[in-house]
């Protein structure tokens, strides 16, 4: 038997959330900052296992990231739009957003490049990215033969 309360309506609250911070968002921030030109500053950026592991790898892509995390202040010096190294060998973790996000940036630059992660992350289809990028003109192929990662880059830039 469900017991049922009634809730007295106090009047009206006066009140503000702020809900956490998103991963997806923080990090789709952190790549506009990284091609942006000059520094970038993004307020209320998840510290997470995602975000940590994309601001890694821009930093191994030459892109200077600085993260304080007790003001959740993360500042960005952009390259903008020309990826400082041209080479790199990746490591995403489990992180799809960095995964996705960092072949779309690579395709763009001009190297070699290779992206994998975690055994899980192996079992993480990317076909459907890696056909789109290679319709635009991009080198880029899945290692294993199940269209997941690890992704090669070899990147020449793309048109448009």
């Amino acid at each position: 038997m469900t017991e049922t309360k009634t809730i007295q309506p106090m009047g009206p609250l006066e009140a503000s959330i702020r809900p956490p911070g998103s991963k997806s968002i923080t990090n789709r921030a952190l790549i506009c900052a990284a091609l942006a030109s000059g520094t970038s500053t993004l307020r209320h950026a998840l510290d997470s296992d995602d975000t940590r592991v994309m601001i890694a790898a821009l930093r191994q892509l030459g892109i200077p990231v600085a993260a304080q995390k007790q003001t959740e202040r993360v500042s960005v010096d952009g390259c903008g739009g020309r990826v400082p190294a041209s080479e790199g060998d990746l490591q995403v973790g489990n992180s799809g957003t960095t995964m996705r996000f960092l072949t779309s940036l690579l395709a763009t630059a001009e190297g070699r490049y290779c992206l994998d992660g975690v055994p899980r992350m192996r079992q993480r289809p990317i076909r459907d990215l890696v056909h789109a990028i290679r319709q635009l003109g991009g080198t880029l192929r899945c290692t294993h033969e199940n269209d997941c990662p690890p992704v090669e880059i070899d990147a020449h830039g793309l048109a448009g």
